[in-house]
């Protein structure tokens, strides 16, 4: 693996480079154990994505190192078709044309992402167009999206989502999930909107007061008293060390402990995740972590829950992570 680092930003080179932002003199570091490619497992019929991640700081607890966030995803990638009119009636149905369009609580991009929504999902219309944006309902969740990637269903052609199953926002959990994981997966679902907050985790039970997050962790800006990074979100799903109230903010491991010790939970192959284990990895104090909700392929599309970074907050997504990940499992499970 290849690293770049710019003055105060640093950038994974994984299978092209992510433009760093600032500007200084570049450095080039070269590390060790990558997994060969002839070793990683293949995926295919992944959807094309337009826009290069760019990258945000995730805090590590003192001497454990910082983790690295991918702050991915875009309001929609560019439309794969056309996209005609849509009559504006109340109750329409619509399906989703870009490979993952944010769902916000109002129109624009300044508004908290409420979930992500992957290619041909169903949605219904319940009001606007307001400046390009239509207010839909897609589950549990009512929000607005870009009406630029959003087609009538009855105009709406499979291969646009490039043969990929596609499935509406899961919101509830599988028959049979064990109690201890649905519990996860309430706690999760309870943070989707909340802002991203570096070094931090908590969140209200109410959605109100998300709280914002601009510029380039760990030196961006934090406004409310609520939010999460990526370990301190699973930690806090995971009721790990011991059992918190949401609203509590604490942040007791990084995703260097996450990778590095077994202090509450144990490394599983990936091969048999479950839902409810997390996948993180750690490199030379880079790193992230998401928590696995449903997927059949684990090197595939997967619904994840995650505090993805300073521009998106915490959301609830369908996409791949890469093989540089390890799956870890929490005890008792």
């Amino acid at each position: 693996m290849r690293t770049r680092r710019r003055a105060g930003c640093l950038a994974l080179v994984l299978v092209s480079l992510a433009a760093c932002g600032d500007q200084g003199a570049l450095v080039e570091v070269v590390t060790t154990d990558v997994p060969r490619v002839s070793d990683r497992p293949r995926v295919t019929d992944v959807p094309r994505v337009v826009d290069v991640p760019s990258v945000a700081m995730d805090a590590g607890v003192p001497d454990s190192g910082d983790d690295l966030t991918p702050d991915l995803t875009p309001d929609g990638a560019a439309p794969m078709m056309d996209a005609e009119p849509v009559a504006p009636t109340t109750g329409a149905t619509l399906r989703v044309t870009a490979t993952s369009l944010n769902l916000r609580s109002g129109v624009g991009t300044t508004h908290p992402i409420l979930t992500e929504l992957p290619c041909g999902t169903r949605v219904t219309v319940v009001g606007g167009p307001t400046s390009g944006w239509w207010n839909i309902r897609t589950g549990t969740f009512t929000g607005w999206a870009s009406g630029a990637y959003l087609i009538a269903d009855a105009a709406f052609d499979s291969a646009v989502c490039g043969g990929v199953a596609t499935t509406d926002a899961g919101t509830a959990p599988t028959p049979g999930t064990p109690p201890e994981v649905a519990q996860m997966f309430t706690l999760a679902r309870s943070a989707v909107g909340y802002s991203y907050y570096w070094g931090h985790g908590s969140w209200g039970t109410d959605g109100r007061n998300p709280g914002s997050c601009s510029g380039s962790c760990p030196g961006c800006t934090h406004t409310g008293i609520y939010g999460a990074d990526c370990s301190g979100f699973v930690a806090k799903a995971w009721q790990i060390p011991t059992a918190s109230p949401v609203t509590a903010d604490r942040h007791p491991y990084s995703t260097y402990n996450f990778v590095n010790s077994t202090t509450h939970w144990s490394r599983v192959n990936r091969t048999t995740l479950r839902p409810g284990d997390a996948l993180t990895y750690n490199t030379n104090g880079a790193g992230h972590m998401v928590l696995f909700e449903s997927g059949a392929d684990p090197w595939g599309n997967l619904w994840l829950f995650e505090a993805r970074g300073c521009a998106t907050g915490i959301v609830h997504n369908l996409r791949t992570v890469g093989t540089n990940y390890i799956a870890i499992r929490r005890e008792g499970l």
